[in-house]
């Protein structure tokens, strides 16, 4: 067998297998309408809006592993930005196909929506943010309103070609961003905000810069699953305290 070929039946194969909802629901947990993500805890009884924002390659996936945890009957509005179309659409969710690995239409789409979401927020809102692979192009907004569509995607082309390290690019890049180096979690205020961070290897620095300040980590490593049937993803999830809040914290 071809052995390009056969790297890329091993790379679907091991996609196949990933359990990315399950990666999710073992860092974060919900239980009589308490949400537990790492070491912080916050009361649903005293967030009476709840806005979720899923981005990356596995947005659809995380945001599964999110929804299987919390309470049936509870309402909340976000924005979803992947490269497709998921299955089954959730309702009170505006979803978008961005770009990737280069920002399209849909992504500034995304971006300009996302924020507007967020400005939205209350002290009586818990903004979640589920990032992974992929988001930079999948959601973007130019901090610049004079950069045009074309701007940004030139940019993107250059910087991923040029040899600099993911560090220096996204250096560059929340210069240039509305919705990077913590301008996601700035839009949120007043809100209680918590971002959870998927990397296919242990997240550097940057990972968790674009978007806000990295305060909690929980890690889930390789390895199976209980039933021993399923690999576990190769995780770090980031869990991020982005605001200081007037929202109850139980500890």
């Amino acid at each position: 067998m071809d052995g390009k070929l056969l790297a890329r039946q091993i790379f679907l194969r091991t996609l196949e297998a990933l359990d990315v909802p399950g990666s999710v629901s073992r860092c974060v947990s919900c239980a009589d309408r308490i949400v537990r993500c790492g070491d912080i805890e916050y009361d649903l009884h005293d967030a009476s809006d709840l806005r979720v924002i899923a981005l990356g390659k596995a947005a659809h996936g995380m945001l599964d592993g999110l929804i299987a945890i919390l309470p049936e009957k509870i309402t909340f509005s976000g924005i979803v930005s992947a490269p497709a179309a998921p299955e089954n659409r959730h309702p009170g969710l505006r979803y978008f196909e961005g770009g990737h690995p280069t920002p399209n239409e849909q992504s500034l789409l995304a971006g300009e929506a996302a924020l507007k979401l967020l400005r939205g927020c209350t002290a009586k809102t818990l903004a979640i943010v589920l990032v992974s692979g992929g988001g930079s192009a999948l959601m973007e907004f130019p901090l610049l309103r004079c950069l045009s569509l074309v701007d940004v995607q030139q940019m993107n082309r250059v910087l991923v070609t040029c040899g600099a390290s993911i560090t220096e690019i996204n250096a560059i890049r929340k210069h240039v961003s509305a919705v990077k180096g913590g301008r996601i979690a700035e839009a949120a205020m007043p809100a209680a905000a918590e971002t959870t961070t998927m990397a296919a290897a242990p997240a550097p620095a940057s990972t968790s810069g674009e978007h806000g300040r990295s305060d909690r980590q929980c890690r889930s490593h390789g390895r199976r699953d209980d039933a021993g049937e399923k690999p576990v993803v190769h995780l770090n999830i980031l869990l991020v305290a982005a605001t200081v809040s007037p929202l109850q914290r139980i500890r």
